[in-house]
């Protein structure tokens, strides 16, 4: 649910990829989202503390410093984040560590490479109201565009 007090809906994306980091940052901006940026889970983590509280969070698994995995299980540890829906982005197989971490609640798997399309559908899907608590697994169908 967005942030009472925001214009617009807050995503915290969080990806140790320069490149991929900065166009998640352009193409979810140009959606009418306030974006924050984070090179690995440790500085996610920071924004957070230091006040900032998405309404959604786009987390890679693999990152430097502190993974994905763990970044899921302290935000789902405070109160200002426990129901924060999280998108886990990787490439990674869909493990045991993985299923793990989205019984946690409110956190959505979706494999690389992706379509931005899809993605920008998803944050808006669980951004609405109205939207199950259950963990999910997108996988990509044929066609459309990927990255």
């Amino acid at each position: 649910m967005p942030s009472p007090d925001a214009a617009h809906p807050r995503v915290l994306i969080a990806e140790d990829d320069d490149s991929l980091r900065r166009l998640l940052e352009l193409r979810i901006a140009s959606d009418c989202y306030e974006v924050r940026c984070a090179e690995d889970g440790m500085e996610a983590l920071e924004i957070v503390i230091k006040g900032w509280t998405p309404d959604i969070v786009v987390c890679d698994v693999m990152m430097p410093r502190l993974s994905g995995l763990t970044v899921c299980r302290e935000l789902r540890d405070h109160a200002k984040t426990s129901r924060v829906p999280i998108i886990l982005l990787t490439a990674r197989c869909f493990d045991e560590d993985i299923q793990d971490v989205m019984r946690l609640g409110g956190i959505t798997y979706m494999s690389k490479p992706f379509d931005f399309a899809r993605l920008i559908d998803l944050l808006r899907s669980l951004l609405d109201p109205t939207t199950v608590d259950q963990p999910r697994v997108v996988e990509l169908g044929s066609g459309g565009k990927q990255h």
